[in-house]
């Protein structure tokens, strides 16, 4: 009888477990062996090539290189926002205004600094009535904003740091040093409201006690704006919602949290259309995570272009048929686009002072400083015909 044939193997598979194990049986011998010879720092070097390996086995992005064909830019691996402002209110006119330095760090080692002015004009006004015992108001208040921005883009850190040294003592000298790769500006709208109903009960003393009340809270937010930078414009659209938020007794009913803020930016160069971008902020999985995502699509592409070509005939105001061509437009650069998704741990310790009065007039005053900061612990990218891959290049 002939001997049966051996047993195949796919070899692809049998490849990539054959690497790793190799790559695993070398770490483990050289992890033992380099504190003996004095080679100190070679397990840490050791456990960045193996991780590397283990990576590009994965399929993953893995280095600089690898984003970097892929189409994919550097990733923001950690960034802090300090800045402050203060408004005041006089009956039902509120004028306010306030300035956020934000410096950003990249996976390539660059750093961006921003710095950004804004003035604010608001109005509110409200109506209630009461019917025996029962309550009811209504309150909404409108605001307009201003806002200027200017950004520098440097190397390394060393550089943004000999900058920010700099401008402490006045961001005129500091400018004419280091000139600001872009500027920017932008208008925008936004209005909050609240209704409720409440109680008023009578204690046995002939005193007004306030009872159980429940309310509901909405707020909205819109901002137009450019960014103009050598060689090319960024026109942006940014809008953020929260609502319906209750207050009292309905607390937990009807709350659906916030959405946003979502940017849609268009963005030309010297040749003409070049991106189109959606990004969305959301909460994360666990508390003091946030998400970014951001879908891209290259309007240098003919059928991409066609695609933003009918988002972008549509002027203000904007007619119903532009959410249609809107939605066909993120569906789009979703499924053909560049799809990045970053996970950051927040440390939130922003604060705020409110203070309230009546000296012969109402007056009001409201003060906040900033202090946000940021790091970057997960990111992942899926590019048009690709899988959702891990992006290690940006491991801090």
């Amino acid at each position: 009888m002939a001997p049966s044939p051996p047993h195949l193997h796919p070899a692809a598979g049998q490849g990539s477990l054959e690497y790793v194990g190799l790559l695993a049986l070398v770490a483990a011998a050289l992890a033992v062996a380099a504190p003996a010879a004095g080679l100190a720092g070679v397990p840490a070097e050791l456990s960045r090539v193996v991780r590397t390996g283990v990576c590009i086995v994965g399929g993953d992005v893995c280095r600089a290189s690898d984003a970097a064909a892929a189409g994919l830019r550097p990733c923001t691996v950690s960034d802090r926002r300090r800045g402050g402002g203060a408004a005041v209110t006089v009956l039902s006119l509120k004028v306010g205004g306030g300035h956020e330095w934000l410096v950003a760090r990249r996976s390539d080692g660059s750093v961006s600094v921003t710095k950004v002015g804004s003035d604010e004009l608001g109005a509110s006004g409200g109506l209630g009535y009461e019917l025996g015992p029962l309550k009811a108001g209504v309150e909404g208040e409108a605001a307009m904003k201003v806002a200027a921005g200017v950004g520098w883009e440097f190397p390394d850190a060393a550089s943004a740091g000999r900058f920010l040294r700099a401008a402490h003592h006045g961001l005129s000298g500091a400018t004419a040093r280091w000139p600001a790769a872009w500027r920017s500006g932008e208008a925008g709208l936004a209005l909050s409201g609240w209704a409720g109903l409440g109680a008023v009960l009578t204690g046995e003393d002939g005193t007004s006690l306030e009872g159980p009340s429940a309310g509901i809270e909405v707020s909205t937010a819109s901002a137009f704006g450019a960014r103009i930078g050598p060689g090319s414009t960024t026109l942006y659209l940014r809008t953020e919602t929260e609502g319906a938020h209750t207050t009292g007794v309905l607390d937990g009913l009807l709350d659906v949290g916030s959405i946003g803020p979502v940017l849609a930016e268009y963005t030309r160069d010297r040749s003409g259309p070049r991106e189109l971008a959606f990004r969305a902020t959301t909460q994360g999985a666990r508390e003091g995570r946030v998400v970014e995502t951001v879908a891209r699509l290259d309007l240098r592409i003919h059928s991409n272009r066609e695609v933003a070509a009918r988002l972008l005939r549509h002027r203000a105001p904007w007619p119903p048929s532009v959410f249609a061509d809107l939605r066909a437009a993120v569906a789009h650069a979703v499924r053909f686009g560049t799809v990045e998704r970053s996970v950051y741990a927040v440390e939130d310790g922003s604060k705020s002072l409110e203070v309230a009065g009546r000296l012969g007039l109402e007056l009001g005053l409201e003060a906040e400083y900033a202090k946000v900061d940021r790091r970057l612990v997960e990111a992942s990218a899926r590019t048009a015909g690709s899988q959702v891959r891990a992006r290690e290049d940006c491991a801090a």
